[in-house]
């Protein structure tokens, strides 16, 4: 009985130690799928509330997998008062579809949604945030710089 019931821990241990690192994910980055890392031109408008044009740089400084995370610092121009702003924050997104890029950015204690397509080294969509019922929107474009 004593040999049975040693066995029977054994394979109720080893069955546990199964599940559970069945249910662990490494840690470790993954290889690059989207290849994004670097500098990229950000050109935009945002067309809500107000009228504004945005300008700067997005750099994208880790990827993993499908997933990636930066940098956007834009600078951002009221078209009618021409008055200037500074806009910077970390973003993370994803690959989502095929050739669908999606990310946030986090300016100004709100974030910003992108979705875009990516055809060769543009990234071209629009973008919008909702914040305490407030709402902004617009479109972006985003080249990469040339190496």
């Amino acid at each position: 009985m004593s040999g049975s019931r040693t066995t029977s821990v054994r394979t109720l241990a080893l069955g546990w130690v199964v599940l559970l690192s069945a249910c662990l994910k490494s840690t470790e980055p993954q290889p690059s799928l989207i290849q994004l890392n670097g500098s990229w031109n950000y050109t935009g408008v945002q067309t809500v509330p107000v009228r504004e044009t945005l300008t700067g740089t997005l750099t994208i400084s880790r990827e993993s997998g499908t997933s990636f995370q930066g940098q956007l610092v834009l600078q951002g121009v009221n078209s009618q008062t021409q008055q200037q702003r500074l806009l910077s924050g970390p973003v993370s997104g994803s690959e989502s579809g095929t050739d669908v890029i999606d990310f946030d950015a986090d300016l100004e204690a709100t974030t910003r949604r992108h979705v875009g397509q990516i055809v060769a080294d543009t990234i071209t969509g629009t973008w919008y945030s909702s914040s305490d019922g407030a709402m902004s929107s617009g479109t972006f474009r985003v080249e990469r710089e040339t190496r």
